[in-house]
């Protein structure tokens, strides 16, 4: 009875280490699962990535018309005054007409 203890941890530690050792001999040899499925991970990451750059470009053309707008004069030959006052000067000419 006082054997059961030990030779449970025993056949424990012998299972892991054929666990183990058979983990690192199928890292060392991959299969043709695991190739193909590394393949397919990197076609999704190019897919991925292609997707990502289209984002950034178009990104930097909208902030690139932002700006070209932003130094723009103004249509009708005003100063560039804040949003706000401008709104307020709108409302006051509308209001007056």
């Amino acid at each position: 009875m006082w054997l059961v203890i030990p030779a449970a941890v025993g056949l424990f530690l012998v299972r892991t280490v054929m666990l183990a050792r058979r983990l690192k001999i199928a890292a060392a040899n991959p299969t043709l699962a695991d190739m193909r499925a590394l393949r397919e991970a990197k076609r999704a990451l190019k897919a991925h990535r292609a997707e990502l750059e289209s984002a950034v470009s178009s990104t930097k053309g909208h902030l690139a018309a932002a700006k070209r707008l932003a130094r723009a004069p103004s249509p009708d030959g005003r100063s560039k005054a804040s949003g706000v006052r401008r709104t307020v000067e709108d409302a006051f000419v509308s209001r007056e007409t």
